[in-house]
């Protein structure tokens, strides 16, 4: 009965041992959408910007939601604030794709990427103010928010490696 009971208590330890490495090696880009996970997988094959975007996210303390939805100012993609918890920064990002093709909304989530990319490396932003702040002070504002030259760039290199492709 002792042995059957060990085995049991140690049976259920390695399944919580698996699913905490499962959970920790999740990738930081999650799509909610099947059609999402089609487009980061065209994005990780043909762009070597997007999958050191999407690969360097996995070594920081983000993780980025994406999903199918319209953004404030009608503008085509967005980044938003969502939460921190504990160790842990979300980030939304939210592609309208109303009559855009896989490869440019590719180039778009990129570009949302990049400014991820931007937000892991300031330590600093653990809220939406301090959020606000950092894009304020590095960015240009325009009618439905903030903008960097670096997103810009990264967006214009995607675009570029697929149409290659």
């Amino acid at each position: 009965m002792r042995e059957r009971l060990a085995g049991v208590v140690f049976g259920a330890i390695a399944i919580c041992v698996g699913t905490v490495h499962a959970q920790e090696a999740a990738p930081a880009v999650r799509p909610e959408d099947p059609a999402l996970r089609e487009i980061i997988a065209l994005g990780m094959a043909r762009s070597a910007t997007f999958r050191h975007l999407a690969t360097w996210l996995d070594t920081s303390d983000i993780v980025v939601y994406v999903r199918f939805a319209p953004c404030a100012g009608k503008v085509p993609a967005c980044l938003l604030w969502a939460s921190e918890s504990g160790a842990t920064r979300r980030l939304l990002v939210k592609l309208d794709r109303v009559d855009r093709s896989v490869s440019e909304l590719a180039a778009l989530l990129a570009h949302e990427l990049q400014h991820a990319h931007e937000v892991a490396a300031e330590p600093d932003i653990r809220d939406a103010a301090s959020f606000r702040n950092a894009f304020a002070s590095r960015g240009s504002k325009n009618a439905a928010g903030f903008e960097t030259a670096a997103a810009a760039a990264a967006g214009r290199r995607v675009s570029a490696e697929l149409a290659r492709r």
